[in-house]
């Protein structure tokens, strides 16, 4: 095991005790392990360009959805939009979802988060 290797992704996923079907219920799950995410994200001013989500059913069937995006996420509501996008596209639910995970990978700190505007010499006549 390589202690000091670079860290590739950062994620949170929790399974519940009963398989869930509404989409209340699948998309606040969504939301708290964006929020514990975006909890890593911030404290480390480390953010990713792709969000991934993890949905597992009660059958064990692994779904996951990923989106990446030019900037990486800075904000704590795009997090989360993105995720709840994501994973409304394994709608409707037949089979209870166990597990719920989202993740950001592709990372950046936030001075490559951020573009620097370069500035030109203004030609002086």
């Amino acid at each position: 095991m390589v202690a000091n290797r670079e860290r590739k992704s950062s994620g949170s996923e929790t399974t519940f005790s009963d398989g869930l079907f509404a989409a209340v219920d699948i998309e606040a799950g969504i939301v708290a392990m964006a929020d514990d995410v975006w909890a890593w994200c911030e404290k480390t001013a480390i953010y990713g360009h792709t969000v991934t989500v993890k949905v597992k059913y009660a059958d064990f069937r692994l779904i996951t959805r990923s989106r990446t995006i030019s900037m990486p996420v800075t904000a704590q509501a795009k997090l989360r939009e993105l995720s709840v996008a994501l994973v409304r596209t394994v709608y409707p639910v037949t089979v209870g979802v166990r597990l719920l995970g989202v993740s950001v990978s592709k990372l950046a700190g936030l001075d490559q988060a951020i573009p620097q505007l370069e500035l030109g010499l203004l030609d002086e006549e």
